[in-house]
């Protein structure tokens, strides 16, 4: 049997939207950790500055998405 879960609503229990919230924080945090990644590695190979600085701005962006402050 093919079963559907409603994604808003009053068919959605408060536990299904924290397993949502903190499933996206989660994902948020790990692009965050790409961020980072690409980041160091330009700063290792002598990388754009200005593209460095736009990956930090948008890695710290991310962290506070995470974090739940945007």
């Amino acid at each position: 049997m093919n079963q559907t879960f409603p994604l808003s609503g009053p068919m959605c229990s408060d536990a299904a939207a924290a397993a949502t919230n903190t499933a996206a924080r989660d994902w948020l945090e790990t692009q965050c950790r790409v961020v980072g990644y690409w980041r160091d590695l330009l700063l290792e190979r002598g990388g754009d500055d200005g593209l460095i600085s736009a990956l930090e701005a948008h890695a710290a962006f991310l962290q506070s998405a995470a974090m739940g402050r945007v």
